[in-house]
């Protein structure tokens, strides 16, 4: 398809690199095939440092395309937290990249049911009236394949991977609870953020329905790190809050 994307472009492919395993591998195929390809990565101000080393270091070819807006900034823009179902977070800061061309993507069907009934090889739509194409090269590869081709490459993947599973958004909602609430107490700084950029809606928003829903920005991350619905998660707060532990006896 090397024909085509340099139709779109004369820099041929352009290949959505994240730093981690899934788009080292479809770099890595891409110098195999010796197809023209330039690999792009996706800025989102919620990085984590490891990887912004790892890519500096090991992939100094690889163009870093900048956020117009910070997540932060989106944050308070949108007067609310981007959530599993509502992940509004990729389309602004990822999805509007590559337009007009053909995109090397590393999406996997392995990776969730939703992917896996939804992705192809090779899929065309329109995003703000530019074309969209997507090429996904390791589609049907297992994440042990991953693993397998890197090593007999010889290439090492970011340190990372040693303590999780998955490399990605700082506090990424779609990511297991646990393992969300683990990664913002492992970059506090990153954790404060988004508690005061939290503040900052309720404070400038207090008839929306986010200031209406919590009464600070740590309850807001509370409810953003539960895994629980809002509504659920408003329930069992307020019921603990009512509860008269003073006058409680035990019978």
């Amino acid at each position: 398809m090397e024909k085509s994307a340099l139709v779109y472009s004369e820099e041929g492919y352009h290949l959505a690199f994240s730093g981690g395993k899934d788009s080292q591998v479809i770099y890595e195929l891409a110098k195999m095939a010796g197809v023209k390809f330039q690999a792009y990565f996706y800025k989102t101000s919620v990085d984590p440092k490891e990887l912004l080393s790892f890519i500096r270091e090991n992939y100094p070819d690889v163009i870093w395309l900048k956020p117009k807006m910070t997540m932060f900034q989106l944050i308070l823009k949108k007067k609310t937290l981007p959530y599993r179902f509502g992940r509004w977070c990729c389309e602004v800061l990822k999805e509007r990249n590559g337009l007009n061309r053909i995109t090397i993507i590393g999406v996997r069907k392995q990776e969730s049911k939703k992917r896996s009934d939804n992705w192809k090889e090779f899929s065309t739509s329109c995003k703000l009236g530019s074309d969209k194409v997507m090429l996904a090269p390791i589609l049907e590869w297992t994440e042990s394949e991953v693993w397998s081709f890197l090593s007999i490459r010889g290439i090492k993947a970011c340190s990372l991977y040693q303590t999780q599973t998955r490399i990605g958004c700082i506090g990424c909602p779609m990511q297991y609870y646990k393992s969300q609430n683990k990664e913002l107490n492992q970059y506090p700084n990153v954790k404060r953020a988004y508690i005061n950029t939290c503040q900052k809606v309720i404070d400038n928003n207090p008839e929306s329905g986010f200031a209406k829903r919590f009464k600070s920005g740590i309850d807001a991350i509370a409810w953003w790190t539960s895994g629980l619905s809002i509504r659920k998660y408003i329930a069992l707060r307020d019921l603990q809050t009512n509860i008269d532990y003073d006058n409680c006896t035990n019978k």
